[in-house]
């Protein structure tokens, strides 16, 4: 039994921290599903985590604009990253598969990501940050015109991140380890939960950059001009379960990013600068639109993906040959 601190939104223009007490599961604490015990109704987890896909897709911000259940639904936005990592990891295996790659670079199963990524399972955190660049509001639900502050975003981004890709690496040992301390022989019995290397940053990419939205829901308030749900969401975000969130996403960085003990060091490195890099572009949007809105949260999320795969092709070079 463990004892909770919960983050409460308080009248005003600042956030108050209301220390209350409950005894609750250690577990329930980290995944965020159980409901604040003060909640005058206490809904299941399964609506909230429909929402929360329904935040994460190109669909009408109107639905369920009103439901209660918001409340909960930035918890589960990590998970909804889990899933379409092991998603992105199917795109690229069977287009792998089928398409091969040319001297060993595989451009068409990371161009079969980016386009899946893109153009509609990451396509709010690439629409949020084409909205901060031109100005267009939470309320504002007219389809973007095709002007240049418009497009130059989406084709820096898509370059980027494309080239990012395709630099995945197979992961061949320049020299390795003792046989004691490579992961494959702790956790090669998993089978499909751990996959090989250079499946894996596909799986901690969305992962990360869904972790990173929901950090900067609790990074200081929502926007006068936000969306209701998106202050709904806000308003109820728990520090606490943000950081349990955190605490898992940099285990499962250490097992699939180390290879072996001897690498574990690296790991933490990506998962300290995920940390400080989405906390600081969470508090700089904020000040800059005074306070979150849907596009700074979105944009915040890709600088979480972005910056993942930038610090993971950096260090995999040391552990990887090729």
């Amino acid at each position: 039994m463990t004892v909770a601190f919960s983050v409460r939104a308080r009248s005003g223009n600042f956030r108050s921290l209301a220390l209350s007490c409950h005894t609750r599961p250690a577990a329930s604490i980290l995944l965020g599903v159980m409901a604040d015990q003060e909640s005058p109704s206490k809904a299941g987890g399964s609506p909230a985590i429909s929402l929360a896909a329904l935040f994460l897709l190109p669909v009408s911000p109107r639905l369920h604009e009103g439901d209660g259940n918001w409340a909960r639904a930035g918890r589960w936005l990590p998970l909804w990253g889990l899933a379409t990592g092991i998603l992105y990891v199917g795109v690229f295996g069977v287009t792998w598969r089928y398409f091969g790659e040319y001297h060993g670079i595989r451009w068409i199963p990371a161009a079969a990501v980016l386009a899946v990524d893109l153009g509609l399972l990451g396509y709010r955190l690439l629409s949020g940050s084409v909205r901060l660049v031109t100005g267009q509001t939470d309320e504002d639900h007219r389809s973007l015109a095709l002007t240049l502050p418009a497009i130059l975003p989406v084709v820096l981004v898509a370059i980027l991140k494309f080239a990012l890709l395709v630099s995945l690496r197979r992961g061949h040992w320049q020299s390795a380890p003792a046989g004691a301390w490579q992961w494959d022989s702790i956790f090669g019995h998993l089978g499909f939960l751990y996959p090989q290397p250079i499946y894996r940053p596909l799986v901690l990419m969305p992962l990360w950059g869904r972790w990173a939205m929901s950090l900067a829901l609790s990074i200081g308030r929502p926007a006068p001009n936000a969306s209701g749900r998106l202050k709904t969401m806000a308003n109820r975000s728990s520090l606490p379960v943000i950081f349990g969130q955190w605490l898992l996403c940099a285990l499962l960085t250490v097992v699939y990013c180390s290879g072996s003990g001897e690498h574990v060091a690296r790991s933490i490195i990506i998962a300290l600068n995920l940390l400080m890099v989405a906390y600081l572009a969470s508090f700089a949007l904020s000040r800059k639109e005074n306070g979150q809105t849907e596009s700074t949260v979105t944009a915040i999320g890709l600088v979480g993906e972005l910056t993942f795969l930038a610090l993971y092709a950096s260090l995999s070079s040391a552990i990887y040959w090729y």
